[in-house]
């Protein structure tokens, strides 16, 4: 007990805080109606400061395009395939390194409605392809939890400015499962986000709130925490009362 007590009091931890922000806008679709199917594409723009850098624009950390494929004939349940193509830049001030990564994505959201909003858990599991910043080809499990809450707020106007308003919140961890070469450790991320959503018209919503994440480094020693804006644009082909956007992926890492 008193060697375990020892070496967490020696493990040389720092955290370092950057600012980013996250931009993203999505298109869904119908594809199947008799087979409950549909579909979804996500381009996505993450940006960052540095530990001495307070502006969240200053960098382009990546780009994403992520299109899905949605199965819905279970009752409270929504069951997507996916495929996300990230272009990663280098932010030397930093410590980011540039590189392609690719992921394979299979999600579960389970949903349960309340009287005035919902409640929904989400599984998440991923597998990351890409090389390090030696040249050697990473392939990366990683398990992603999420636990949500959508409050309804009340319209009161015959008119009102934004349809069917939420304010939402959930937080989410990611475990990720690499070789103790590339990294010992198992925790990924914590991630906690805050967001208003709101429908413009019934075809489009939009969302916008901040994010807060700690994530460990592969040298098992770094924390960085990541914070700033949110804002997420969705543009359904089929009109929708309302928009919760439960499987927003805003994060930087």
């Amino acid at each position: 007990m008193t060697l375990q007590i020892v070496k967490a009091q020696d493990a040389p931890y720092s955290i370092g805080f950057i600012p980013a922000s996250i931009e993203e806008a999505d298109v869904a679709f119908p594809i199947y109606d008799k087979w409950h199917l549909s579909g979804q594409a996500d381009v996505q723009l993450v940006t960052q400061g540095a530990y001495t850098n307070g502006n969240p624009f200053e960098y382009t950390q990546r780009v994403v395009v992520r299109p899905w494929l949605i199965y819905s004939g279970f009752k409270n349940i929504k069951l997507w395939l996916g495929y996300a193509h990230n272009q990663k830049y280098a932010v030397e001030e930093a410590g980011n390194y540039e590189t392609l990564e690719n992921r394979l994505i299979i999600m579960g959201t389970f949903s349960q409605d309340m009287p005035k909003g919902s409640i929904f858990e989400q599984v998440r599991f991923e597998t990351k392809f890409f090389d390090d910043k030696t040249g050697t080809h990473q392939t990366i499990p990683r398990i992603r939890a999420r636990f949500g809450v959508n409050h309804f707020l009340r319209q009161n106007k015959e008119k009102p400015l934004f349809l069917a308003p939420n304010l939402g919140y959930y937080t989410e961890l990611m475990l990720k499962f690499a070789s103790k070469d590339y990294a010992k450790e198992h925790f990924d991320i914590f991630r906690l986000s805050v967001y208003y959503s709101a429908g413009i018209t019934p075809n489009v919503h939009f969302l916008a709130g901040i994010i807060g994440q700690m994530q460990l480094r592969t040298n098992g020693t770094q924390f960085d925490i990541y914070y700033g804006p949110m804002v997420s644009v969705k543009y359904s082909i089929r009109p929708k009362e309302r928009e919760t956007f439960d499987s927003v992926d805003g994060g930087a890492d």
